[in-house]
């Protein structure tokens, strides 16, 4: 009888609990109801910026890729350009001596 005593008043405690409520006031609770809403649109105004940030970042990237291989470019047109002006320096180096070999071919002659 004790027992069933005991756990009458084990319930009769609960219930009076379960009737308090949560513990939580309904100002508290509206109140975190706000910042949280106020903190998702941070986060979505956030995310707006970062996607922004990833986008300009992207175009960047792009037009870095586009400006290296302009160098690129340039860098092989310098080079082709290098070997052709050695190419003419070397022709001209062969026909001066060939032209100052007929110069003296011809001071020899008179």
């Amino acid at each position: 009888m004790r027992a069933f005593k005991v756990f009458a008043l084990f319930m009769v405690f609960a219930f009076a609990v379960t009737l308090a409520g949560c513990g939580v006031s309904k100002n508290k609770y509206e109140s975190l109801q706000n910042e949280k809403i106020l903190l998702e649109e941070k986060v979505g105004v956030l995310n707006k910026s970062r996607d922004a940030l990833k986008n300009e970042y992207d175009n960047l990237l792009k037009e870095k890729m586009d400006l290296a291989t302009k160098l690129e470019t340039v860098t092989n047109e310098k080079a082709a350009l290098k070997s052709e002006y050695d190419k003419i320096l070397d022709e001209k180096i062969t026909l001066k001596a060939a032209y100052d070999k007929l110069v003296a071919m011809k001071a020899n002659k008179q």
